[in-house]
């Protein structure tokens, strides 16, 4: 099976690089293997602790921007949208000391664990397997909701995390594409943030990637109308606006520092 989102930037890969991100294991949700199996409420965010970033869909960007720095990462095909969380490798400031997320807006890539889309080998563009990850503490054979009935049909609450899987999916492949298209009108540039807390800590990341506005701004008038009939331009603003968060992240870490040194 292979992994049908992309990964996370250095310091927020699973694992196993084959993995989708937070997956230790991962199985195809099959109705004879999996009969017994139930979702529990989630209580704890605590899988998501070692990840510096996690990916966005497309009709994420205005409410993440309002608390996160929004970068791109990747290359090529792989190129995509992130939320940076973090500001060192493996460690989201967003995961509190009791596992629960701490932001006011919890990415969907992050609500959708321990399910994922995957496609088997062979399969078409548009094949795909609904995947779990096993090990996840939200699922379990004696407690929660039941995803299969005694028949082996899927119950509603499968139903509606496969829904929910399927707008994920294409709001991902929107995002892809908006991603892409940054890149084809080159306006795309590295940068890199080189951070010092209050203490006098230092911290420095590299390989980000934002729009250069002087670069948009130089996009001929045919190319903007495109942007923005397409709400590309509004995206890029909610872009912009993202960076802002910036700040309030070097903040989370420096709050941890002391915490810790306090600590100690």
């Amino acid at each position: 099976m292979s992994d049908a989102v992309p990964p996370a930037p250095s310091g927020a890969a699973a694992a196993d690089a084959r993995l989708p991100l937070f997956f230790k294991r991962i199985e195809a949700l099959d109705s004879a293997a999996h009969r017994r199996l139930r979702l529990k409420p989630r209580e704890s965010h605590a899988f998501a602790r070692g990840s510096n970033a996690i990916p966005l869909t497309f009709s994420e960007i205005p409410l993440a921007a309002q608390e996160y720095p929004i970068v791109f990462a990747g290359d090529g095909e792989r190129l995509h949208l992130v939320a940076l969380v973090g500001l060192t490798d493996a460690d989201n400031l967003f995961i509190g000391d009791d596992g629960r997320w701490q932001g006011r807006y919890v990415p969907a890539f992050v609500r959708s664990y321990p399910f994922a889309l995957g496609q088997a080998n062979g399969a078409q563009d548009d094949q795909f397997l609904l995947a779990i990850d096993p090990g996840a503490d939200t699922l379990s054979d004696t407690e929660g909701a039941a995803l299969f009935d005694e028949n082996g049909a899927r119950t509603a609450t499968l139903e509606r995390m496969v829904q929910f899987l399927s707008l994920y999916q294409a709001q991902m492949d929107l995002a892809r594409a908006f991603a892409r298209k940054m890149a084809e009108l080159d306006l795309l540039v590295a940068v890199d943030a080189n951070i010092r807390t209050h203490s006098g800590a230092r911290y420095a990341m590299t390989g980000l990637r934002v729009v250069e506005r002087e670069s948009l701004q130089r996009l001929p008038d045919a190319i903007k109308l495109e942007l923005f009939g397409s709400e590309w331009l509004e995206m890029i603003h909610h872009h912009f606006a993202s960076l802002r968060s910036l700040p309030a992240l070097v903040d989370r870490l420096a709050a941890r520092g002391a915490a810790a040194a306090a600590a100690a």
